[in-house]
C-alpha cells in the first residue's frame, strides 16, 4: 500500500504533532471547532429548539470537563453577547428549516483557515441530498456568514490567549488520545475499503459537551477537499472520560478511542456510496418507516433517516473488517457484540455478503464496487424479520 504521508495545513493547530506508528494519522485540535463549542455554550440561553438539554449539557460537563468550567469562568459575562444570540438562531434554523444538527458545521469550520485568518482553504458548500438546490445554497450562506462573525469574535475577545492558558489540557489530551489508538489502523481500512485519503486526523474537543456515561463520548466527521483535490478526513471527539484527579485529560479509554476514530474516518469511505445510492433504496426506505426501525434507530442514535440507517451499518462492517485485518480478534468480536446490542441487525446478514466481496477483489476493486451488492441485503428484508429482531434484542 502506497504511503501517505500527513501534510499540516493552516487549520491544524500549532500544539498539534504527527504520528509515527500510523501513517497518515495524526492527532490535534483546531481553533474554530474549538470557539464555535466555546459560542455553543455561551447560547444555551437563548435557545429555542433543545434548550433544556443544552442547559443539562452545561451543569454536567462542567463538572469534570476542564476546559468547559474554565471557559465559563473566563467568558459568562458573554452570555447576552452577539455571537451568542447569533449561535443560538443558527442552530435553531438548521434544525427547524434544514433538519441539520451541529454536526453540519464541523465541514465548514474546517474549510475554513484557522482563526484568526478570515480566508477559506477552499471553496465550501452546504449539501444535503435531502435538500433542493435552492435550499443548499440558502444554508451555505447562512452558514458562510455566520462564520465570519466567529472569526471577529476570535479577535475581538482574544480567544488565542485562553488557548494558550490552557495548552497543558489540550497537549495533555493529544497525547492521551494519541497512546489509544491501534498501530496501522489506517493501512487496514484502505486495504479493506480500496482507497485511501491524503490525512487522517483526530482533532480532541475539550470545549465539546456531551455528557459522559459509561465511558461514550460523541465523534463527528468531517472532510475537506484541497485546492490540489486531494481530501483530508477527520473526526471531532467530545472527551468520553470523566477528569475526576490531576493527569487525566478525558480520552484514557482505549475502546472508545479506537471506536470513535475508526467509525468516524469510516463515514468518508462510505456515505458518498451509499447516498448517491437514494433511489436503489426505495423499498427499504418503505420497511423502514412501517417497521419499528425508525423508532429503535432514532432512540440509538438520532439516526431518523433511512439512507443513515445504511450508512451506519456499513460504517460498524468497516469497523469490524479493520480489526479482522489487523488480526485483533477481539475487538472485532467486541465491535459486533456491541453494535448488534444496539440494534444494527442487519450485520450478521452484511458480514455473510461480504465473503463474496473479499473473495473478488479483482472485480471488487473498491468497497465502492460492492455496494449494491450489500443494499440488496436491506432492500430483500421484510417487516416481520426487522420487528421480530428488534424484538429479541430488548430481552
Amino acid at each position: 500500500m502506497k504511503k501517505i504521508i500527513f501534510v499540516f495545513v493552516s487549520l491544524t493547530s500549532t500544539f498539534g504533532f504527527s504520528q509515527e506508528k500510523a501513517s497518515g494519522f495524526s492527532v490535534t485540535y483546531n481553533k474554530n471547532v474549538e470557539t464555535y463549542f466555546l459560542a455553543e455554550i455561551l447560547s444555551a440561553d437563548h435557545r429555542k429548539q433543545n434548550k433544556d438539554f443544552e442547559l443539562y449539557k452545561i451543569k454536567e460537563c462542567s463538572v469534570y470537563q476542564p476546559v468547559v468550567k474554565n471557559a465559563l469562568q473566563k467568558f459568562e459575562r458573554l452570555k447576552n453577547s452577539k455571537i451568542a444570540i447569533e449561535t443560538a438562531k443558527l442552530n435553531d434554523v438548521l434544525m427547524e428549516k434544514y433538519g441539520s444538527g451541529n454536526d453540519a458545521l464541523m465541514k465548514p469550520l474546517l474549510y475554513h483557515k484557522e482563526f484568526p485568518s478570515s480566508e477559506w482553504i477552499n471553496e465550501y458548500r452546504f449539501n444535503n441530498n435531502n435538500l433542493t438546490k435552492e435550499q443548499n445554497q440558502e444554508a451555505t450562506d447562512l452558514v458562510k456568514n455566520y462564520l465570519t462573525e466567529l472569526s471577529q469574535f476570535y479577535t475581538q475577545e482574544n480567544i488565542e490567549q485562553f488557548f494558550i492558558d490552557n495548552k497543558d489540557l489540550y497537549l495533555g489530551g493529544i497525547n492521551e488520545y494519541n497512546q489509544q489508538i491501534p498501530v496501522g489502523f489506517t493501512h487496514a481500512m484502505e486495504q479493506f475499503y480500496g482507497k485511501g485519503f491524503n490525512a487522517y486526523t483526530v482533532l480532541i474537543s475539550p470545549m465539546m459537551m456531551w455528557p459522559i456515561e459509561d465511558n461514550e463520548g460523541r465523534g463527528i466527521g468531517a472532510e475537506v477537499i484541497l485546492p490540489s483535490g486531494k481530501k483530508n478526513i477527520y473526526e471531532i471527539a467530545s472527551p468520553f472520560v470523566r477528569v475526576e484527579k490531576p493527569g487525566q485529560f478525558g480520552y484514557d479509554n482505549q475502546f472508545q478511542a479506537r471506536f470513535l476514530s475508526v467509525h468516524e474516518f469510516g463515514h468518508s469511505f462510505v456515505n458518498e456510496e451509499v447516498y448517491k445510492r437514494k433511489d436503489q433504496l426505495s423499498k427499504f426506505k418503505d420497511l423502514f418507516e412501517k417497521s419499528n426501525l425508525k423508532e429503535t434507530m432514532i432512540k440509538t442514535g438520532g439516526y431518523g433517516d433511512y439512507q443513515t440507517c445504511v450508512a451506519e451499518h456499513l460504517v460498524r462492517l468497516g469497523e469490524i473488517e479493520t480489526a479482522k485485518i489487523q488480526k485483533d480478534s477481539d475487538r472485532a468480536k467486541r465491535l459486533e457484540e456491541y453494535h448488534l446490542k444496539n440494534n444494527f441487525i442487519f450485520l450478521p446478514q452484511l458480514e455473510e455478503k461480504l465473503k463474496a466481496y473479499h473473495s473478488n477483489r479483482k472485480k471488487y476493486k473498491t468497497f465502492g464496487d460492492f455496494v449494491p451488492q450489500l443494499l440488496e441485503v436491506f432492500e430483500n428484508s421484510n417487516i416481520e424479520f426487522i420487528n421480530n429482531t428488534l424484538a429479541k434484542n430488548k430481552k
